[in-house]
């Protein structure tokens, strides 16, 4: 066959590669909800997250009186430790169990784009705010290295198991990349935070699906390797 031929077949392969690489990148979606039952998008410090995400409503399930409000099967719960009938009976966790308020750490998401007007989430947990509490529990929004905005359990009786919806007004940052971080600091009393189901909201008030917002850096790009893209599909 003629050099062109190959050259041209050659050549076809890489652009059909590169057409689907880009499409893959659109695919791409964010743990936001932590339905994959794991940390997959998020990378945690210390040993308050090494029981995360819990399953159900285990504070109801140990007679809290205070349900959980979760999103889903999964959520952060960091006084709980009870990760599910599948992993958690493999290591050997019931309904109810708990860690307890003492371990400590943070977890840090992967890096977005903020290009909605509000971000709305779900928090419980203890009342320990960043700005005024030397060992915080709360969840931080960080550009830059610099927490823009934060986000605690209840102060009433100093905090509550079950999560409320709380929103942030973000169109200031527009444009900007962004990461979430659930900060647990605090080994005293209500000495966690519970966190859940976060999202970015329009004008209306409609959440944007999180395919949509990395959509925005992925435009025209290619997937850095194989086993990044294996890891979404």
């Amino acid at each position: 066959m003629p050099k062109s031929f190959f050259s041209l077949l050659i050549l076809s392969l890489f652009v059909i590669l590169f057409v689907l690489t880009v499409d893959l990148a659109y695919a791409r979606t964010f743990n936001n909800d932590f339905e994959t039952g794991d940390l997959t998008d998020w990378e945690k410090t210390g040993d308050a997250f090494d029981f995360q995400p819990t399953y159900g409503d285990n504070p109801t399930a140990r007679n809290r009186n205070q349900p959980s409000q979760h999103q889903g099967d999964w959520w952060l719960g960091l006084f709980e430790k009870y990760q599910g009938p599948d992993k958690g009976a493999e290591l050997g966790q019931t309904p109810g169990a708990t860690q307890g308020d003492t371990p400590t750490g943070t977890l840090t998401s992967i890096a977005f784009k903020l290009i909605g007007e509000k971000m709305n989430f779900l928090i419980g947990g203890g009342y320990h705010p960043w700005e005024i509490d030397a060992n915080p529990c709360c969840v931080n929004l960080v550009i830059d290295e610099e927490v823009v905005k934060t986000a605690t359990g209840t102060m009433v009786d100093n905090g509550n198991e079950s999560m409320t919806r709380q929103e942030w007004d973000i169109s200031e940052f527009k444009g900007k990349m962004a990461k979430i971080v659930v900060v647990d600091q605090h080994s005293g009393g209500w000495g966690h935070p519970n966190f859940d189901d976060v999202h970015q909201a329009n004008a209306s008030g409609e959440n944007i699906p999180w395919d949509q917002v990395l959509a925005v850096e992925a435009r025209g790009k290619l997937a850095v390797s194989w086993a990044q893209m294996k890891k979404y599909y």
